[in-house]
């Protein structure tokens, strides 16, 4: 019999089945291949130049293989520290056809050792073993093998690829929590000047909802304000739109929006408009326009920001206006 190598470990868990991977270095697949001396031997045992046979007790035909392990204190080996600090020493290369297999015996109910290694296993039909775990019992006697083909690429391309994507995409989701945290506080509101210069009301049929005769109201406006300051680092547009309010007796509350306009971060952002057109139609669900003295004009945007909320703002300022008492016959 020859004599084996020893490696002491510190004790943290051991898996199921070797853990098959690829060393960088090689780029070949490898299994843990080493024997656990067993609880019996710790780090203070007398085990420099003993054999498989002298050291585990073993009977004729389980097997061993070198290096033999010891831990501190008689627990099972830490296969994360072997990996990392002896898996060229403690493993093998595992052929195409090859499996990680674990070998541990019992004696009445408790671990006398355990080995690790590459090999090659059929089951009574003559079948290749690829994975699972067998147990066989003799007496107070008990083998547990235990197989499987894990295959761990360590530093692959894809593996730096993924790493280095969750990364970056960690790194610029708290860069962007930190930008909408810089402009929370900031307040959007600023003074518009608004004022009516034509206004008139016909009643004509609405061929959108129903045939019926509703009010349809038509003005022009004056509209000026400055939102230059509106604009930092993480505004990136705003959306304006003009909004009429106002109550009828079928509605308690009536918002029709007359006007929008869209500005871009580096656009024009002072406004002076003067006797402009609505955009839309400012239609009422009825004959609500007519003779109705307190309609009111409010300007409002929307902050369309990089990362954040999309606050909406209303203007400082507001106009209110009526409409005539008459409708007009002229074409407007």
């Amino acid at each position: 019999m020859c004599q084996y190598n020893k490696i002491v470990f510190s004790v943290l868990i051991l898996l199921p089945c070797a853990i098959s991977v690829s060393a960088q270095s090689n780029r070949v697949s490898r299994c843990f291949q080493y024997t656990w001396l067993g609880p019996r031997y710790n780090n203070e045992s007398v085990f420099q130049n003993a054999t498989c046979q002298d050291a585990t007790r073993l009977a004729s035909g389980v097997p061993c293989q070198r290096p033999l392990v010891v831990t501190y204190d008689g627990t099972w080996p830490d296969t994360e520290y072997i990996w990392a600090h002896h898996l060229l020493e403690a493993s093998c290369i595992l052929a195409d056809n090859d499996v990680c297999a674990t070998y541990t015996y019992y004696f009445n109910g408790f671990v006398e050792n355990s080995t690790a290694m590459c090999t090659r296993a059929i089951d009574s039909d003559g079948e290749a073993v690829r994975s699972g775990c067998y147990t066989q019992t003799n007496g107070s006697y008990v083998t547990s093998v235990c197989f499987c083909r894990l295959i761990i690429k360590m530093y692959s391309v894809l593996t730096r690829g993924n790493a280095i994507l969750t990364y970056t995409l960690s790194v610029l989701a708290c860069l962007t929590f930190l930008c909408f945290l810089s402009t929370l506080t900031v307040d959007y509101r600023t003074a518009a000047q608004m004022n009516t210069v034509k206004v008139v009301v016909k009643n004509v049929p609405d061929y959108g909802a129903s045939r019926e005769r509703n009010d349809l109201g038509f003005l022009t406006f004056d509209l000026k304000t400055d939102l230059t300051q509106l604009f930092n680092w993480n505004v990136k547009q705003l959306f304006l739109y003009l909004t009429a309010e106002y109550i009828t007796p079928n509605n308690e509350l009536n918002q029709v929006v007359l006007w929008d306009k869209i500005i871009l971060r580096g656009e024009n952002a002072l406004l002076d408009f003067k006797n402009m057109n609505t955009k839309y139609y400012f239609w009422d669900d009825g004959n609500g326009l007519k003779a109705h003295n307190n309609v009111t004009l409010t300007l409002s945007w929307n902050i369309i920001p990089n990362a954040g909320l999309l606050p909406n703002i209303q203007a400082i300022g507001q106009h209110s206006f009526k409409f005539p008492t008459e409708y007009t016959q002229t074409r407007v």
